[in-house]
């Protein structure tokens, strides 16, 4: 098998905020980037999108015998994902995200990675998910009328 590596990112200006999410897929020949954002969310919830989000692109794409090696610098992630931790929030999110990872099978691997630090992959995510994130625009309640 050959392995795809990627990475995902989410981000968020106050929590809950504006936020925004990315990944970065190294295929063989050229990198692929996607990244999106919402107006009212949390860090978590853009971390759990970009990881989806990862993984449909990588299903839509991936050659024969390929397998896909996940890296994220959210914790949360790997455990709500593939270490049975319970799930109290988000959880819309998790049936599309579980169908994805029955699809992958054992052709997903996550990695953890630490944020902000010299890994360039995460870097790279981090820095399309703020910036997705500050394309945002924040829902404030209107003045009150006297």
């Amino acid at each position: 098998m050959v392995w795809v590596d990627a990475y995902c990112d989410g981000a968020c200006s106050g929590n809950p905020g504006p936020g925004g999410w990315a990944y970065r897929i190294e295929w063989p020949e050229a990198a692929e980037e996607g990244s999106g954002g919402e107006p009212q969310t949390t860090n978590n919830r853009m971390e759990l999108v970009a990881a989806r989000e990862a993984m449909a692109s990588f299903l839509r794409r991936r050659g024969p015998a390929q397998g896909l090696r996940l890296h994220t610098d959210s914790r949360n992630v790997i455990g709500w994902l593939s270490e049975n931790w319970k799930r109290k929030a988000n959880t819309d999110l998790f049936p599309e995200i579980d169908r994805l990872t029955a699809a992958l099978g054992k052709e997903l691997s996550w990695r953890h990675v630490r944020g902000h630090r010299d890994n360039l992959g995460n870097n790279r995510v981090d820095q399309l998910a703020v910036e997705a994130c500050q394309r945002q625009k924040p829902l404030i309640d209107p003045p009150l009328q006297p």
